[in-house]
């Protein structure tokens, strides 16, 4: 006999593995399927692509067609029938469809913890009660093949935690308060980044991932002290990719890795002095970007790589938090920076971030000539000083590529290197650039005496030619330039004009004048375009 009962939003909740039947949910809202013998199991408006995936086992056996998933609750509710949806489906991406977003909304309107989950059997037979709750226990853990875990911590002290997880035969969420209820307002933030949590999780299993954590990062900081998401994820060819976010008052970081390569990144926000208005940070990011491009292309990097990693950059680096208490000492004391300091530099906060890629053999018959790339990318403030009046602020920027990479001799060929010597037609290019640039400001008794930026670009590329396996032409190309620029008069000179323009006597060119200086100081990686 097939049971069918109606379960309201305040009926309590009936743990599974206190229940030795099979237990399924409808996809219909108002209506869950509780059968009351594993041999009588119906499933209303239940997809078909569900059913079909009940019927052969993840070990090739076919399954009990009468035997349906097993759920840890059987609950009406938004989460529970956003997973019956999705258990379905075999992808990362469509099993967490909108997952993300409802599990968030619904701890915001609810304010009560939540946890659900669904396996199905791997035998074809229900799961025996002590086999169920040990199934759910690790689909719950860090032994699941997929997880998403998003932490929140209040500024009154409170912790949030909502973790996704999933693997062949299950889907799992949680949702949990620790240190106390949450309040309205924290309920209300908690919702608005319902989105931006689902936004950065369609990003990550998408197919290829992208990175999508502004939502995230830009977190409000009246209610929210932090924000850590940590990811991992089983990509189609077996290998894993993970993701660790971090975003607090004193910083923002992103590491990352996968099959294609790593990348790490953090942004050091404490030295809010150095931070420039958005005009000088949209100018220097369009800078870095472009230093990124260059830097991709010489090393012949990898697109998609290259691409999370200059959105990472931005991510980081857009929508600075307001000045608020750090909880770290600063490396720019409280000194107050003029306007003529700012000019000077680049406006974006200090960091460091480096990308690599997985090296590879790219010749079977040379095996020593690996592919690889390697980009790290850094800046550095430091004011030093007994005051206002008598102090020096140095910036210092760094950049540094390592590639290697394989060709074909004409451009359009194809490229196919075996251990036959007739494929071994071939150009075999090795990078190595260095990039720098220092700015140097110094006050005397309130008197500007130093104001200079300095910068360095190298370039080596090495080419070696091969015909028919036979080395013809090892050639390497070294280039290098540098360059002082000594600002200390332009400057004076500016202020002394605006000084007099502020008493009626002439025009000021302060602005125009700070305002070409600031396209001075960026990185310049290109020795070329240096000595232009």
């Amino acid at each position: 006999m097939t049971a069918i009962s109606s379960v309201s939003a305040t009926q309590p909740l009936v743990v599974a593995k206190a229940v030795t039947n099979t237990q399924a949910i409808s996809t219909v809202a108002d209506s869950i399927t509780v059968p009351s013998s594993p041999s009588s199991v119906v499933s209303l408006g239940q997809d078909a692509s569900v059913i079909d995936a009940q019927t052969y086992t993840a070990r090739g056996l076919i399954a009990d067609p009468d035997v349906a998933p097993a759920w840890e609750y059987t609950q009406q509710d938004n989460v529970s029938l956003n997973m019956t949806g999705n258990f379905g489906s075999s992808s990362s991406a469509s099993r967490f469809q909108g997952l993300g977003a409802s599990l968030l909304n619904q701890l915001a309107q609810t304010n009560k913890s939540i946890s659900q989950s669904v396996i199905r059997s791997t035998t074809g037979q229900a799961l025996e009660p002590a086999a169920l709750e040990a199934a759910q226990a690790k689909l719950h853990s860090t032994a699941a093949d997929n997880s998403i875990s998003l932490t929140l911590k209040t500024a009154s002290g409170k912790t949030v935690q909502l973790t996704l997880t999933s693997q062949d035969n299950g889907l799992a969420v949680q949702a949990q308060v620790n240190g106390g209820e949450l309040s309205s307002d924290e309920l209300a933030a908690l919702g608005k980044m319902a989105d931006g949590f689902q936004s950065a999780i369609d990003g990550l299993t998408q197919n290829p991932p992208t990175l999508k954590l502004d939502a995230l990062t830009q977190f409000d900081s009246n209610v929210f002290a932090s924000v850590d998401l940590s990811t991992r994820l089983k990509l189609n060819d077996d290998s894993t990719q993970t993701l660790e976010l971090h975003a607090d008052a004193d910083g923002r970081s992103v590491r990352m890795s996968g099959a294609a390569g790593d990348l790490n990144m953090s942004v050091d926000l404490k030295n809010a002095a150095i931070l420039g208005d958005s005009n000088q940070q949209a100018k220097a990011l369009k800078g870095y970007m472009n230093q990124i491009e260059a830097a991709r292309k010489r090393g012949d990097g990898d697109q998609q790589l290259l691409s999370m990693f200059e959105d990472a950059f931005k991510t980081l680096h857009s929508h600075y938090p307001e000045a608020r208490a750090a909880t770290a000492p600063e490396t720019v004391n409280s000194i107050k920076l003029t306007e003529t300091d700012h000019s000077l530099l680049t406006g974006l906060a200090d960091f460091s971030a480096s990308v690599t890629e997985k090296s590879r053999e790219g010749n079977p018959a040379r095996p020593g000539e690996l592919d690889s790339f390697a980009y790290d990318v850094s800046q550095s403030t430091q004011s030093k000083g007994r005051d206002q009046l008598n102090r020096t602020l140095v910036q210092d920027q760094q950049s540094h590529l390592v590639a290697s990479y394989h060709k074909p001799l004409n451009p359009g060929q194809k490229l196919d290197l075996t251990t036959d010597p007739n494929s071994q037609n071939y150009q075999y290019f090795q990078i190595n650039d260095q990039a720098s640039s220092k700015t140097s400001i110094g006050y005397e008794k309130g008197a500007l005496v130093n104001a200079s930026i300095s910068q360095s670009a190298s370039q080596s590329t090495r080419i070696s030619r091969y015909v028919l396996g036979h080395l013809e032409e090892d050639k390497t190309t070294p280039l290098k330039s540098s360059k002082t620029q000594n600002l200390l008069g332009t400057l004076s000179q500016a202020l002394q004009q605006d000084t007099q323009a502020k008493l009626g006597r002439g025009v000021s060119w302060l602005k125009d004048t700070l305002s070409n200086i600031q396209d001075k100081v960026l990185l310049q990686s290109d020795p070329g375009r240096l000595r232009g």
